[in-house]
């Protein structure tokens, strides 16, 4: 998996097929496709409702959402990479209502003040330094109202069993601090509330990876130990000694890294 600070960047990054297979793969997993569907309900989505999706990635929600929303309504997705963009208008299955999609800067939205009624932005804000700039923008963007949902990862609560407690502290906090905002699941409430947003639902979501196979993919262990040799955290042999433990823990279903994550939606209210 590409580090979140990487996706600001897509298009300068040099290898976009790595961030796409890395989209893609997550989309398919079973913990993702549940609070995915969750937050569809959690917006209420009927027909008629105009959507943006902020930050939509390669527009697997665009095509979920446009279904809801049918004929009458409306469903953009915006990214700030020409490359995700052009990816996502390619997918477009020939069953799926119409939608549309757009490259643009989450900070200044090229959207008239109050273009949507309903609006959704799914794990944005953790790659970003400066979430409440971009909540403003999409509370602006919102319908009097209409519901805003942000769903994000909390990286202070990323742990990993192991009996090496302060090497894994160095590899959990590296995973964290690599994220411009890695606590932006337990700021959502914060961010929402003085941006003026009420009503407020905050629903948790715990995951648990017990493949430690899967979880070096995502998260790139092996890569974040040679990190914290590198800059002198952790020697090599504890790094060593890190990882083969991992892999015993594996080979008896032992291994295990959880995490919480939130969505909070609010609703614009009337002056």
């Amino acid at each position: 998996m590409k580090l979140p600070s990487g996706y600001q960047n897509v298009d300068q990054a040099g290898d976009a097929e790595a961030f796409i297979a890395s989209l893609s793969a997550l989309d398919a997993l079973p913990f993702f496709q549940e609070y995915k569907q969750h937050s569809y309900e959690l917006l209420q989505l009927g027909r008629g409702e105009t959507v943006l999706d902020a930050g939509c990635g390669l527009g697997f929600d665009v095509y979920r959402m446009a279904e809801l929303v049918g004929d009458g309504g409306c469903v953009v997705g915006l990214d700030n990479s020409q490359t995700f963009i052009r990816k996502a208008a390619s997918l477009q299955p020939e069953t799926t209502q119409p939608v549309s999609f757009c490259v643009g800067d989450l900070r200044n939205l090229p959207f008239d003040s109050g273009s949507f009624s309903r609006v959704r932005i799914d794990r944005v804000l953790q790659c970003l330094p400066d979430p409440e700039t971009v909540i403003l923008e999409l509370e602006r963007v919102l319908a009097l109202g209409g519901l805003l949902l942000a769903y994000d990862n909390d990286w202070g609560s990323f742990s990993i069993a192991s009996q090496y407690k302060d090497v894994t502290r160095t590899i959990e906090r590296l995973w964290c601090d690599s994220c411009p905002s890695g606590w932006i699941g337990r700021d959502l409430t914060m961010h929402l509330i003085n941006n003026g947003l009420g009503n407020l639902q905050v629903v948790p979501r715990a995951s648990v990876n017990r493949d430690f196979e899967l979880a070096n993919s995502v998260f790139d262990l092996q890569g974040l130990v040679e990190k914290a040799v590198a800059i002198n955290a952790i020697t090599s042999e504890e790094g060593r000694l890190w990882l083969e433990e991992m892999e015993s823990r594996n080979q008896v279903g032992a291994f295990f890294l959880g995490m919480t994550s939130y969505t909070v939606v609010g609703e614009k209210p009337y002056p």
